[in-house]
């Protein structure tokens, strides 16, 4: 199937052609920029008008509603010997209204990984000029209807997002024999214990706190799958490791964990501030919260984090009976900032035997 561009990439060649454009008097037909994966792309840009770039976003095979939209930047040279760069939502392009996101209230809804690839591209040709970059989006508040934006607390338009700049296919069918067929090569290879992570950023970060792991499949929302057939092949450990926000699911008994499926987070939190005791305003709050970090702020205030564990351990506990019990569990759940939120009693076990050890 055939592979696409995230918006992010979309937005980075923007400015970088609207930078060339101001540069050398002439608007690019094409720029070449690299992902965060060392994947070169080789995007086609359009005039919009004098120093604003569009490049139209392509989504492969893959069913995004952002597919085929206009994504409109611009950059703006400040002489003011400073070296920043500022980002700007245009028409389109959301505003964060919510805490507990990975950017503060107030900034428009354009990810770090997608800042950080327009910045490293615009770098060369600043010299000691600020740099003020506008994203646009026609039609992108109608976009972000239809998508989780407007639960998430971001409202007026889409989300500028990406953390490879490549966007992978997402066929059921094909995903699931891809996995299948990773996990028997792993098998046949005489490993018998591997690691879970549902994603780049939660691999990254479960090798920041603990050195590099192997074998590691990144399973995304299949976790419930992948459980049983580690099960059917008789592998005997699992380590399932990621950021929390998606991987308590499991103490639901949520095994696919895409939030078109399933999401039960605040329910989750709200049964065990239950079982700790918490006064009915305090369920009501944690109720009511948009994001698992803004829940888990509420904990810390009143000094409920101690419900991590409790969720943690009940994860491991379902992820035991996803795989009939036949392969040993372990969970471990990450912060936004990569620190250690909780981990289960069997994470340990199974660490010892997927660290990679020193020769």
């Amino acid at each position: 199937m055939r592979e696409g561009i995230s918006t992010g990439s979309c937005m980075t060649a923007g400015a970088l052609a609207s930078a060339l454009w101001q540069k050398t008097g002439k608007c690019p037909e094409c720029v070449e920029i690299e992902t965060p994966i060392g994947r070169r792309l080789r995007i086609p840009v359009v005039e919009a008008s004098y120093g604003r770039c569009s490049v139209r976003k392509d989504g492969g095979d893959d069913p995004d509603v952002t597919d085929g939209c206009e994504i409109i930047t611009s950059v703006e040279f400040i002489k003011d010997g400073k070296g920043q760069i500022f980002f700007e939502a245009g028409e389109g392009v959301g505003i964060i209204t919510e805490p507990g996101l990975k950017l503060p209230v107030g900034e428009p809804a354009i990810n770090p990984v997608p800042r950080k690839m327009a910045e490293e591209h615009l770098k060369p040709y600043m010299g000691s000029d600020s740099v003020k970059i506008t994203v646009s989006v026609p039609n992108g508040e109608a976009i972000a209807a239809k998508t989780f934006n407007p639960r998430l607390g971001i409202s007026g338009g889409i989300s500028i997002l990406g953390t490879t700049g490549i966007v992978r296919p997402m066929s059921e069918d094909a995903v699931k024999d891809s996995l299948v067929l990773e996990l028997s090569q792993i098998y046949a290879k005489g490993y018998r214990h591997a690691v879970f992570v549902t994603g780049n950023q939660g691999h990254k970060m479960l090798e920041q706190q603990f050195g590099p792991l192997n074998p590691v499949i990144m399973v995304g929302n299949h976790i419930g799958f992948l459980l049983e057939k580690a099960a059917d092949f008789g592998f005997s450990g699992i380590l399932l490791g990621g950021q929390y926000g998606k991987l308590m699911k499991l103490a639901a008994g949520i095994f696919n964990t895409h939030s078109h499926i399933a999401d039960g987070k605040m329910e989750i939190l709200c049964t065990h501030a239950a079982l700790h005791g918490a006064c009915t305003e305090v369920i009501r709050a944690l109720y009511e919260c948009r994001t698992v970090k803004q829940a888990d702020d509420l904990l810390k205030e009143f000094h409920l984090e101690g419900l991590w564990k409790d969720i943690v351990e009940k994860a491991e506990e379902k992820a035991a009976q996803c795989g009939r019990f036949r392969v040993k569990t372990g969970v471990v759940f990450l912060g936004n900032d990569g620190v250690i939120k909780a981990a289960s009693s069997g994470a340990e076990e199974i660490l010892k035997e997927v660290t990679v050890r020193e020769a």
